[in-house]
């Protein structure tokens, strides 16, 4: 049997969600079919990360001055480095595994390879594309993924077709925690025996609510309760407003900034006696799954497919990103009034395991390829 070559391209080779599953797809996917290669346009840690089997390339679009004489006599040293590379791998498909590169689209179209779009957002995160270059990602994939159905129905609503639904997924081998680790975080953050712990996670930018952490301190009020944020800070003025915001003396609630935090993420989110997610919109979050592994009740606001994933027994979703129903919720929740099940939240995200989604993926790769 002929494999299927496989072109991925990634932005940033780095731990976003998208790439993320990007990574576990190349790691997991039917050799037997498949043959897959990847291009990155940064020099990220996941392309040290691959197997052996995957060719990586690293196109650098900062031009230097031998490139930019060279594009000024009308060759594309950035076009140049890509069709070198489709020279080499001879690839069937060029797989984008978000929205985020439409200047590749154009080549693709050029070489005349079948080109498939795996989206990984909603329509705030469609603002970053200009309108032709939208129409052109919808219109002209051959395959539109949606990585959540409310995903699936904002493409289907920009006039997609050939819409297909394969959910976000997790290592859950990986999602471990070490409990002598986890004792040593709680003492340097002055954690002590008894307190409340609630873990959020995401880059410290609007969209994943992270000006909502202040309000969620204020309200709960009380020098028991500890709130974790880890993620990378965003260099602008918001993120800037609401560290100091988080400063302020009259808070009594603990509030931790950590940061992204590599070596020691699963450590912390076990720290959790439970998670919330403050997200405006969040297709389908991968810490969402990760928590839920780890049996961590989830508090959420209504922002994309976490009513998917929520089922009884998880947590609880409050609507119109109201601050105070959030709060109620947790507090209820402490309280005993709303009931959540380890092993319930636990079952429901081996559900999104990596060896269960990897044979979705080569079926639904698998019938494309037959259809196309």
């Amino acid at each position: 049997m002929k494999k299927t070559k496989i072109l991925f391209f990634t932005p940033l080779a780095g731990r976003t969600g998208s790439e993320m599953m990007i990574a576990y797809i190349i790691n997991h996917f039917d050799r037997s079919q498949f043959q897959a290669s990847l291009v990155s346009f940064s020099d990220g840690e996941l392309l040290k990360e691959l197997p052996s089997d995957v060719n990586s390339y690293f196109v650098n679009k900062k031009f230097s001055l031998k490139d930019r004489i060279i594009f000024r006599f009308f060759k594309n040293p950035f076009y140049s480095a890509i069709k070198k590379i489709q020279a080499i791998e001879k690839a069937d498909i060029w797989y984008f595994n978000t929205i985020t590169m439409p200047e590749v689209y154009y080549l693709a179209k050029q070489l005349g390879v079948k080109i498939v779009t795996h989206f990984h957002e909603l329509p705030q995160s469609f603002m970053i594309l200009g309108k032709d270059e939208f129409k052109m990602i919808v219109e002209d994939s051959n395959l539109l993924i949606g990585c959540a159905k409310v995903v699936c129905q904002s493409i289907k609503d920009a006039g997609g077709k050939n819409i297909r639904l394969l959910y976000e997924t997790i290592d859950t081998s990986k999602v471990i925690s070490n409990s002598d680790r986890c004792t040593i975080l709680k003492k340097q953050l002055g954690i002590h025996d008894g307190d409340t712990i609630w873990v959020m996670s995401g880059t410290t930018d609007a969209r994943k609510g992270f000006d909502f952490l202040p309000k969620i301190a204020k309200k709960l009020d009380n020098p028991n309760h500890h709130l974790i944020w880890l993620g990378k800070s965003i260099d602008n003025g918001l993120s800037y407003f609401v560290e100091q915001k988080c400063k302020n003396p009259n808070f009594s609630t603990k509030i931790h900034l950590l940061g992204s935090q590599k070596e020691d993420y699963y450590n912390y989110l076990s720290l959790a006696n439970a998670f919330l997610l403050l997200s405006r919109e969040d297709p389908f979050p991968l810490v969402m799954l990760e928590a839920a592994f780890l049996g961590k009740p989830i508090f959420s606001f209504q922002s994309g497919g976490v009513s998917e994933f929520i089922k009884e027994g998880m947590g609880k979703i409050a609507q119109n990103f109201n601050c105070d129903e959030m709060v109620d919720n947790m507090l209820a929740w402490k309280n005993g009034e709303i009931f959540t099940d380890v092993n319930i939240s636990k079952n429901r995200a081996k559900e999104f395991d990596i060896l269960i989604q990897a044979e979705k993926w080569k079926e639904l790769m698998s019938d494309f390829k037959i259809n196309s």
